[in-house]
Parts: structure tokens; sequence; C-alpha cells
């Protein structure tokens, strides 16, 4: 979605709709959304609920005095004021209709129906993991937070947290490390830095990883705020992870919503006697998965990581193949508007010859057809070989080639058991695999490719079997 000065006028009021429903007395977010299934669209729900309240109760079961009450246009003001907040601070959001709302949040019972951000909105389309803990925290807590958070972002994978003192900072620095980043799910609005110690935290998430917050602007820290924005922190995440918790920490919240979103809940044991930890402690007795290094993580997580990976990956294939197909179009365009130009559709610089007569004609027309014919059939050869050549470091493969492979003669039909044809980045990246045991760094680097996409490649090829992945983000071929 973009910045609110580039909306369309269809756009703004979808928006207005949707902050009508926000602040209607009786109409939370489950029943919101039952309105806007029935009806189509936010505006369309608006509409109606204001020319008949009977509109609303029959088709959607929501309460007469709650359709009544929306009606009479109470909640005018104050979207109105969030509307203008909106305007004066020029902020991005998304809606729950739009395309790029993330998939892991529209699917939990009460997801928000707006939702602002800053930053990188890319970095919800891809693979997340949770890491939260207590503020007053143990220096042996930040240092662990940190290790964990830094191998999962190494592999690709994003980093939510709260921004809050303690482990919630720890987790967000480390992330930034890495090639997952860090998302922060806000208790405030997304003009507000809570707390203000963490300002550089805010502005280093705001430029080059993600906030999100689901209250209005100007949203102060109100202490009812915490526990909905976790159900956000653990929504958007594959798993959370508890790194230190008391027996009645706020960590054990977000714990508790994960495991009634069926996300997987992982928990670092601490000391035995360490009183920070007894939440921890609960949570494995409770069923959550005690863990010691990122790659407990990542491995309980490979199938749900993969899967994820791989549509971060297709979505990406798409928007290219769709800006290859503008250019092309424009391409096309420009060419018709040249033809349109000139007389008789003719181009400037081909010569006219005077054109033999009768049979002269005819035999004329016979050697240029016959010669066109093997010139053509010698180019195919030359530019269209048989055999694919392999892919080199030095040569790699066009995504985006405007030429077409030549078919081959005489293949085989594919069976059930032969594998799916790799793609040409997995082609790329299985022959730049020429040192055993390569790090992921340097094999970005010999590939001139992003290391977020590569992640994503590696993960596909290692459940391929194609791949084999060594402590420490190190590969090779197996």
């Amino acid at each position: 979605m973009p910045y609110f000065a580039d909306l369309s006028a269809s756009a703004k009021k979808e928006l207005w709709a949707v902050l009508a429903l926000r602040h209607a007395r009786g109409i939370g977010v489950r029943r919101a959304q039952r309105l806007m299934e029935h009806f189509g669209s936010a505006l369309e729900a608006v509409a109606a609920g204001l020319s008949s309240p009977d509109a609303w109760v029959a088709p959607t079961g929501i309460p007469r005095r709650a359709a009544g009450a929306f009606a009479s246009a109470h909640w005018r003001a104050d979207a109105k004021s969030e509307w203008l907040a909106i305007q004066r601070h020029n902020l991005s959001f998304l809606l729950r209709s739009d395309a790029c709302y993330p998939d892991s949040l529209r699917h939990i019972v009460d997801a928000p129906l707006l939702i602002y951000y800053k930053g990188d909105l890319s970095l919800l389309q891809g693979p997340a993991v949770a890491v939260v803990g207590a503020r007053n925290c143990t220096r042996e807590g930040i240092a662990v937070s940190a290790f964990f958070a830094r191998g999962l972002s190494g592999a690709g994978v994003a980093v939510i947290s709260g921004m809050a003192r303690g482990i919630d900072r720890s987790a967000h620095l480390a992330g930034m490390e890495g090639p997952g980043r860090s998302i922060a799910v806000l208790g405030t609005g997304i003009d507000i830095c809570y707390p203000l110690c963490n300002k550089d935290l805010y502005d280093l998430l705001a430029t080059q990883g993600m906030l999100l917050s689901e209250f209005p602007p100007g949203s102060g820290a109100l202490a009812a705020h915490f526990p909905i924005r976790n159900r956000l922190i653990s929504g958007l995440s594959q798993g959370v992870l508890v790194v230190e918790a008391a027996d009645k920490s706020g960590s054990l919240i977000t714990a508790r919503l994960a495991l009634e979103q069926n996300r997987d809940v992982f928990a670092v044991p601490g000391h035995t006697m360490a009183g920070v930890s007894a939440g921890c402690r609960n949570l494995i007795r409770l069923g959550a998965k005690a863990v010691f290094n990122a790659d407990d993580i990542l491995c309980d997580l490979a199938p749900l990581l993969t899967l994820e990976a791989q549509k971060a990956l297709e979505n990406r294939q798409r928007q290219a193949q769709k800006k290859h197909e503008t250019v092309r179009d424009t391409h096309i365009q420009a060419l018709n508007s040249a033809e349109e130009v000139l007389p008789q559709g003719k181009l400037p610089w081909i010569a006219e010859s005077p054109q033999p007569k009768g049979n002269a004609r005819k035999q004329t027309l016979k050697r240029k057809t016959t010669a066109s014919v093997r010139a053509n059939a010698s180019s195919c050869r030359q530019i269209h070989p048989r055999a694919e050549p392999v892919p080199t470091l030095n040569n790699p493969p066009s995504e985006q080639s405007s030429v077409a492979p030549y078919p081959a003669q005489n293949k085989e039909p594919l069976t059930p058991s032969t594998p799916a044809p790799l793609s040409p980045d997995e082609r790329r990246v299985i022959a730049g695999l020429t040192v055993r045991y390569a790090h992921i760094d340097s094999l970005a680097r010999n590939l001139n490719m992003d290391i977020a996409q590569l992640s994503s490649l590696l993960a596909i090829l290692e459940v391929r079997g194609l791949v084999r992945r060594a402590p420490g983000m190190r590969y090779a071929l197996p």
C-alpha cells in the first residue's frame, strides 16, 4: 500500500469505511470482518449500515442495538481524527483486504482491519520467528537472546519482538546483523517511540527493518495495549522463542497466544535456580520444546520455513515477470506508435529497389526465400544449441532471456519418479558449490546474489537432498 498522498479516490473511500467500522461501538474486529465478507468490502458494508440498520441484523447477526448505534454515526469524530492524523503524517498502512497483508496474520481469528508500518514491507512475506523475554533480564539472557537471533537472521528468518528493554532490544539488534533482519510490533502508535531509550533502535528499524502497529497514530503506551499487540507478535511468526520469563511474565501471554494460534513454542531452560527462567521451565513442562541454539529451531520448523521461503521466492519471480511484461508492452506500444507515424508503415532506413516483373520476379523471390531459410537454419544452430551449457560463475544463466532454449529432441516424458527440473538460480547455486562446506556469505559474494534469496534457495535444495548444510551456515554438495 502506498503513502496516503498516493492513494486513489476509491482507496481513500475504503480507508474511511474501515475507520468507521474500527471506531463503531459494539462492532469489534470479528464482527467487522463478518460484515466485510458478507457485503464484499468495508465501503459496501458501511453504505448498507447507514441506509438501514436492518441490513446488518438479519444476514450477519449483528445485534440490533449495535447496528442502530452505527447508523447514528457516533463514530465520525474519532474516525475523522485518525483520518487527519494519517493525512498529516502521510503514513503507510495495510488493510486486511490488501494483497500485501501477511497471510500468517490474516488467518488468526482477530486479525486487525488496519495495520500501520514503517520500513521494508517485503519482510512480511518471508519466514519469521518471535524472540521474547523479560525486560528486567540478566546479562546472560541478553547474550542468549542475541545468540539465537543472530543464528535465525543468518538463516534468512526475520526476528520479531516487541521493542521493549532487555530481551526484546537484544533480539532486534542481533537480528539486524543478518539478512533476515528484524520486525518490531509496537504497543503504541506507529509515530511514537516507547521506551525513549530505544530511539536509536526505532530509527534503525524504521529505515532498515520494519515497525508495525495496529493502534491509531498518537496512541500512548497504555498498559492494555501490550497484551493486545502480543497476538500480532505470535500471529506473524511460525514459532515463538521465550528466552527468560518469570512465573507471571508478559512473555507467557505471547506463548499462550501462540499455542491458541497453532504456533510452535520454544523455551531456553536457563539455570535451575534462576527465578527469571522459572516461566520458561514451566513452559517446557507444559510441552514447549527446550532449545539450545538456533539450529534446534530451524530443524524443527524446516517444513514451514521452506514453504515460506518458497512463497517469498515465487513472489519475487512474479514481480520480476510482471516488470518484464511491462517493459515488453512499452516497447510494443512504442513500435506501434512509430509505424503509425511513418507513411504506409515503411521504415525510413530501408531503401526501395525496383521490383522485377513476371517470371524474373518469381525466380528472384524463390532464390531469396531459399537463401533466407538456409540462413535462418544456420543462425538457429548457432543461437540455439541443442545441449544446454552448464552454468558457471563467469557465465550465469539469464533469468529473463529473450531467446528461448532450443527444444530437446526425443525427450522422454516425465514420470512420477522423475524429479522436478531445477530453476536457473538453483543451478547457479549448485554450480557455485565448488568449495566443500562454503560459507553462505562467501557463496553470496561469488554468485553476486542477495543473501536472503540465496538462503531461500539453499533451504529448498536442502529439502530436495541436493545440498547438505553443516553448522555455522556452511553448505556443500551431498
